[in-house]
C-alpha cells in the first residue's frame, strides 16, 4: 500500500512592489487596507514636499552657497588661538577694516581676511594691493587700492566681482543693496564717480570737468547718487551737493554751499543728505534746499563718524569744565551738544547710540547720549567700530578686541544730574 503525501496549502508571493501593493489595499481586513493607503498617501507626501523643498530652496544648492558651506567646516575645525573676545590678524598687521555679518572684515596689503570672534577666519582673498580700504554692507564687503586701480566686491563665500580700472581709485563707499561707487581721478576730467552693479558692471558713470569729487555714496534704496565736490570760485573755494537719478542717469539737483570745504557726506534719508564741512553740517535735500544744522571751524573739528543715516562729530568745547562737545545726527535731525570730559581719538556709531575713544579708554552712549558703560582696558587702539546691539570693536595694531557692557573691567557710567 503506497502512502500518500499530504495536499500543502502553497500560497505565492507576489514577486513585484506593484502587486504587493494592491493585494494589500484588497484586503479582506479594513486595517490593512487602512494601514496600506496611508502608508501610500504618507509617501507621495514625502515625494511632493522634497520637490517643492527643492524648488523653493534651490539656492542653498549653488556652488557659491556650497562653497559658503565648505569655508564655515573648515573655518569650523580648525584649530584657533585667542579667546572669544579676540579676532588675532592672520598676518599680524592691517590696514583697514569694517563690521560684516556678526565679525571683522580687514585688508592688508596682501589679502582680505573675514574673520569671526577667536580668531576664526571664514575667508581669505589675496590682494596685492599698496593701500587697501574696506566698506562693508549687509552681504557684501567692498575692498579697493586707494591710489590703484584695482578693486573687488567680495561675499561670504569668496569675490563675486573683480575690477581693474584705467584710472587711479580716490576713495569709494558701498550702498545697502550691494551697489558701489568708485571715485577716480579720471584722464581728461578733474574726477568722476561711478556705480556699478553686484556684477561688477558700470550702471552710472559722472565726469566732473570743474569739481574734485570729495565723497560719493549711495541713496539708502540705491536709486540716488550724492556727491560732495568743491570748485575753486576766484579766491574763494565752494563746496557744492550734486544728486543724479542713477537709472536715468539725469542729474537732480546742484547745490552750492558757499564758503565751504566739503569733508563728507552721509544719507540722512531717500531724498537728503548731510554734507560735513569744515564750516559746519548742512541738510541737503534732492529739492536743492539747505539748512545749517551746526556752524564750526575746521580748527575745531575733532573726530566724525558715520554709519547708515547716522553721523557723530567731536569738536572743541569752551564752555565750562567740557575738553569737548559731541553731536549726532539721526535721521535728519541734530542733537547735542553733549559735555564730553576728554578729547576723543576716536569715535563709532550705530542704532544703538555712540562709542567714544579716549586716552583714558571707551565710553559707550546711548542714542539720547546718556553714558552707559565705560571700559579703561580699551585703549591704544587704532579704530573705534560699533554694532547696532552695542557691541564695540577696538582695531589694534596686530589685533581686534571686542568689548561690551558686560566685559571683564566694564563699569557702568550714571549721567550727571
Amino acid at each position: 500500500m503506497s502512502e500518500q503525501n499530504p495536499k500543502q496549502n502553497i500560497i505565492r508571493f507576489p514577486l513585484s512592489r506593484r502587486e504587493r501593493r494592491q493585494r494589500l489595499l484588497d484586503s479582506k481586513d479594513a486595517r490593512i487596507r487602512m494601514t496600506a493607503l496611508l502608508r501610500m498617501l504618507c509617501g507621495w507626501a514625502l515625494v511632493l514636499g522634497t520637490a517643492m523643498f527643492l524648488i523653493a530652496n534651490y539656492r542653498i544648492f549653488t556652488p557659491t552657497s556650497l562653497r559658503t558651506l565648505g569655508s564655515y567646516i573648515a573655518a569650523g575645525i580648525r584649530s584657533h588661538d585667542g579667546d572669544i573676545t579676540t579676532i588675532n590678524y592672520e598676518n599680524e598687521t592691517f590696514s583697514d577694516g569694517a563690521l560684516f555679518e556678526s565679525g571683522l572684515a580687514y585688508a592688508d596689503s596682501d589679502a582680505l581676511f573675514l574673520s569671526r570672534a577667536g580668531s576664526m577666519t571664514t575667508l581669505r582673498y589675496s590682494l596685492g594691493y599698496s593701500d587697501p580700504a574696506v566698506e562693508s554692507s549687509t552681504n557684501y564687503v567692498l575692498v579697493y587700492d586707494r591710489g590703484g586701480v584695482k578693486a573687488a566686491l567680495v561675499g561670504s563665500a569668496g569675490a563675486v566681482a573683480e575690477l581693474k580700472l584705467e584710472s587711479t581709485i580716490l576713495n569709494g563707499s558701498i550702498g545697502r543693496s550691494g551697489r558701489f561707487v568708485l571715485t577716480t581721478n579720471e584722464h581728461g576730467y578733474r574726477t568722476a564717480a561711478a556705480v556699478y552693479d553686484t556684477a561688477g558692471k558700470e550702471v552710472f558713470k559722472y565726469r566732473a570737468s570743474e569739481y574734485y569729487i570729495v565723497s560719493a555714496v549711495l541713496s539708502p534704496d540705491c536709486n540716488t547718487l550724492g556727491i560732495l565736490a568743491f570748485r575753486q570760485n576766484g579766491v574763494t573755494l565752494e563746496s557744492h551737493v550734486l544728486f543724479f537719478d542713477v537709472s536715468s542717469g539725469k542729474q537732480v539737483s546742484d547745490t552750492a554751499l558757499t564758503d565751504a570745504l566739503g569733508v563728507t557726506l552721509t544719507y540722512s534719508e531717500n531724498n537728503a543728505a548731510i554734507a560735513l564741512c569744515d564750516t559746519g553740517l548742512y541738510h541737503v535735500t534732492r529739492r536743492g534746499t539747505v539748512d545749517v544744522l551746526l556752524e564750526l571751524s575746521s580748527q575745531d573739528l575733532i573726530a566724525t563718524a558715520s554709519q547708515g543715516s547716522t553721523m557723530a562729530v567731536a569738536v572743541r568745547s569752551y564752555l565750562n569744565d567740557a575738553r569737548s562737545d559731541l553731536y549726532t545726527v539721526r535721521n535728519g535731525s541734530l542733537h547735542g551738544p553733549f559735555a564730553l570730559t576728554e578729547e576723543p581719538t576716536a569715535l563709532a556709531v550705530s542704532n544703538a547710540g555712540t562709542a567714544v575713544l579716549s586716552a583714558s579708554g571707551v565710553t559707550v552712549y546711548n542714542t539720547s547720549a546718556e553714558p552707559q558703560w565705560h571700559n579703561d582696558d580699551a585703549v591704544g587702539a587704532r579704530r573705534v567700530l560699533m554694532t547696532d546691539d552695542g557691541t564695540v570693536f577696538l582695531l589694534y595694531n596686530r589685533n581686534a578686541r571686542i568689548f561690551t557692557a558686560h566685559s571683564e573691567r566694564s563699569e557702568e557710567v550714571y549721567a550727571d544730574n
